[in-house]
């Protein structure tokens, strides 16, 4: 609804004489700032000829989205760019390149100005940078501060929402009453539109009256003014949701016990489309009509949740933190119960990624990716078992890694070190897993000062936690020596390897596949030292296990 000036605003200052224009949508959460920047897209996609990027900056890395972005097209990043600003600008190059004419790059939720100066095209007028944003950027950025509806445009949703205009009519004083209530927010007004039409028969001075009972004694729903400019606003959003906290308790004390059950369930999740599937499994005593009923006849009805054709649904971050709240308080017996349910879901699914992800695979995870990152910043705790807290870092680690996102995979396995060594010590097992784990990544990327010394220390504990007989031993004594293997230091691979043998199929079995796996790596060693001989009967006993296990 509306918008219009700011549109024909926006494109001004897109539109610019500078050698880049760089312009930000400022304002409020629930304020319109992402859609009323794809809406400029739309209408103005045959200015950008070049094509228009998009990018929501908040979650992902911008770095890591621009370089995933590129393979789209088959543009293949050089291995020696020396940094990420080089490898965002080769991205570019390459963009200009295949795509004549100006260009659009859309910055959707940036938090800060720093998070990508360093990456902006500032030096090629072809470009053009929109960004969204809670934070009032300065200069250069060209900012558009996104306000409130006008009254009549506040009205005009209303009525469309309610969809029937008589009603309105009828009771002007008392609708715009309620469009000041909320603080004239699209949000604010949606969620009491449907509650309204909802409830047919309901007043609007009645429904005043529960807003006021309800949150009267709001900070912010108090100090709201009735005209509101965008710059006399505090500079902390968190004081403007105070018109929005009415709305959503509004519609919250509307819900039945299950509905808000199963609203806390979705809030714990990433703010990223959540596939229905990982919800099912969140809570598997639910049958699924009434998991159906709740989601779409209740949450996404009341429009506190949204739903989308994939079969996903998503949260506003506002009604996320609404919830979170609820979870402190109202919720609070139930919170660790639920916040265990959705951390298992993406700790078993972490157990299923494998330590190479195909283009297939990497296709059917990338939903569930946020959430398994989610759970890895905020959840590990609450997973009681030392081994399964440390998959969700280990998949995101092989999901990264297996895309050459090297930045990113050496980000998570550092974090799964950090927590293990915080939470079950430097000499735990599950350290130990964490040290295998970075150093693999580090042998993979050919840096292997960094990976000696983790391999080794792995060794140490599992050693020394888990016994110099323990299949886990024998492993770290193999995963050293492939490092000293692939440096070309055989005589130290040689006896690593023999003993790791010895270990696994003592431990295993001689028929066991890890027994063919440990064969096969002694044989390579000796391949690659020109001892045939001794290479051959290994490869054939190899062959021998791994075709009938």
């Amino acid at each position: 609804m509306g918008r219009q000036i700011e549109l024909g605003t926006l494109h001004s200052k897109l539109q610019g004489e500078r050698p880049v224009a760089i312009a930000a949508v400022a304002g409020m959460g629930g304020i319109g700032k992402t859609a009323l920047a794809q809406q400029y897209v739309r209408r103005y996609k045959d200015v950008y000829p070049g094509g228009r990027w998009y990018f929501k900056v908040r979650d992902r890395g911008l770095v890591t989205q621009i370089v995933s972005a590129v393979a789209v097209f088959g543009w293949q990043l050089p291995d020696e760019l020396p940094d990420d600003r080089a490898r965002v600008r080769w991205c570019f190059d390459q963009w200009r390149a295949a795509f004549p004419g100006e260009r659009l790059l859309l910055l959707d939720d940036v938090q800060s100005y720093g998070d990508v100066k360093a990456y902006l095209p500032t030096d090629d007028a072809s470009f053009k940078v929109l960004m969204t944003s809670r934070q009032r950027f300065g200069k250069p950025v060209d900012r558009l501060d996104l306000g409130v509806l006008p009254l009549g445009e506040a009205m005009e949703l209303l009525t469309t929402l309610i969809d029937d205009p008589a009603r309105v009519q009828t009771q002007q004083v008392e609708a715009e009453g309620l469009c000041e209530w909320v603080g004239r927010l699209p949000l604010g007004i949606e969620l009491i539109g449907r509650y309204l039409a909802l409830h047919p028969i309901l007043s609007f001075a009645k429904l005043q009256d529960r807003l006021k009972n309800k949150r009267l004694q709001t900070k912010a729903f108090k100090q709201t003014p009735g005209e509101i400019a965008y710059e006399q606003l505090p500079d902390d959003p968190e004081d403007y949701e105070g018109p929005l906290q009415a709305a959503f308790e509004l519609s919250w004390q509307d819900l039945e016990a299950d509905a808000k059950t199963l609203a806390a369930a979705i809030s714990l999740f990433a703010p990223d489309p959540i596939p229905q599937e990982l919800i099912a499994k969140t809570l598997p005593d639910w049958d699924e009509e009434d998991l159906e009923d709740g989601l779409d006849g209740v949450l996404v009805h009341r429009n506190l949740l949204q739903s989308d054709r994939d079969g996903s649904y998503q949260l506003h971050q506002l009604v996320r933190e609404f919830i979170a709240e609820k979870l402190k308080t109202e919720l609070a017996e139930q919170t660790l119960v639920l916040q265990k349910g959705v951390a298992q879901v993406l700790v078993s699914i972490a157990q299923q990624i494998p330590q190479t992800v195909t283009v297939s695979m990497q296709q059917r995870l990338d939903i569930v990716i946020p959430h398994m990152a989610r759970v890895a910043t905020d959840l590990s705790l609450v997973i009681d078992d030392s081994t399964d807290a440390i998959w969700p870092f280990v998949g995101l680690g092989w999901f990264y890694e297996s895309q050459s996102l090297w930045l990113e995979a050496e980000r998570w396995k550092q974090a799964c070190l950090t927590m293990t060594e915080r939470r079950f010590g430097a000499e735990h097992p599950s350290t130990a897993a964490s040290l295998n784990n970075l150093a693999g990544l580090y042998r993979s990327m050919g840096r292997y000062g960094e990976t000696e010394p983790l391999y080794v220390r792995a060794l140490e504990i599992r050693e020394a936690q888990l016994g110099a007989e323990h299949p886990d031993t024998g492993t770290s004594l193999n995963n050293l020596a492939e490092l000293y293997r692939s440096m070309g230091r055989y005589g130290e691979a040689e006896p690593l390897y023999v003993r790791s043998l010895e270990i696994i199929e003592a431990q295993l079995g001689a028929e066991h596949p890890d027994t063919g796996t440990s064969l096969n790596n002694l044989a390579e060693l000796y391949r690659s030292m020109g001892r045939y001989g001794e290479a051959e009967p290994l490869y054939v006993r190899s062959l021998e296990i791994i075709e009938a296990q």
